[in-house]
């Protein structure tokens, strides 16, 4: 068997269940069958994921516990992801926009005022903080190698308004809305930082498959859950298939 671990918040259901029906289909590791386990880092008993032990900060003693017991081949992280969504659902009255570095020719939004590419980032890495923290952490605690799973871009503006519930606690206006490029430039920026700690914590990036992102920037349909934030099992499976392919160079023998 081939072991790996996942660790993560709300989008980790996903790519559970997409594991979960390879492991049925009879996918295999490294030349041996997949074995897996998943935590939800919300769970009572591993809360909070970062605790103090002295005068320094160290990941929650039981999810440390649970790592060492579980002896993983590779590690799996699926750690927030939503952070880009809160920051980018809405608009002031006074709208604003920026341009993209990686993506200088994606289109700005008209007549809205044009704010330097490093105040938001340093806006969505404040934000994101927590969960930066996490993925550190969680590196110091094991030698295995980890995958860090690129969270699903954002859904279109038609789907958001069939759940506005899930964004809203009362009602609003549909003209605060964003465009659609516009945050789509904020879950970019989002993965941007997912792959600076990647790169300095020497740990993998998996990307979302391009054929999951549709032309305008959003998650492509054929992989939308059951709301506006989260991703299905056929997105799931993709990205296990996407980390196994980079963990397996890494494995070592010994698997039966």
């Amino acid at each position: 068997m081939t072991k790996i671990l996942g660790l993560g918040h709300s989008h980790i259901v996903a790519i559970a269940k997409g594991c979960y029906e390879l492991q049925h289909e009879g996918f295999r590791l490294g030349g041996a069958p997949l074995l897996s386990r998943f935590l939800y880092l919300y769970d009572p008993e591993i809360t909070p994921t970062i605790a103090e032990e002295g005068s320094a900060s160290r990941l929650n003693a039981r999810l440390r516990q649970i790592i060492d017991e579980e002896r993983p081949e590779g590690v799996v992280l699926s750690v927030g992801g939503n952070e880009h969504i809160a920051l980018s659902v809405t608009q002031p009255k006074e709208r604003f926009d920026f341009i993209l570095g990686a993506e200088p020719e994606l289109d700005l939004e008209p007549g809205a005022e044009v704010l330097p590419e490093a105040a938001i980032r340093e806006t969505l890495r404040e934000k994101m903080a927590p969960t930066l923290a996490t993925i550190e952490a969680i590196r110091n605690e094991t030698a295995a190698p980890i995958v860090c799973l690129e969270p699903p871009p954002p859904f279109p503006n038609s789907r958001i308004l069939e759940c506005p519930q899930e964004f809203f606690r009362k009602s609003f206006d549909p003209k605060k809305l964003s465009g659609e490029m516009f945050r789509y430039k904020m879950w970019r920026t989002q993965s941007a930082l997912y792959r600076e700690v990647c790169a300095r914590a020497n740990i993998l990036f998996a990307a979302v498959p391009t054929e999951f992102i549709a032309p305008s920037g959003v998650l492509a349909e054929v992989v939308w859950g059951a709301d506006a934030s989260h991703a299905n099992a056929l997105f799931g499976r993709r990205m296990i298939q996407s980390a196994a392919e980079l963990i397996e160079p890494r494995l070592s023998d010994g698997r039966q």
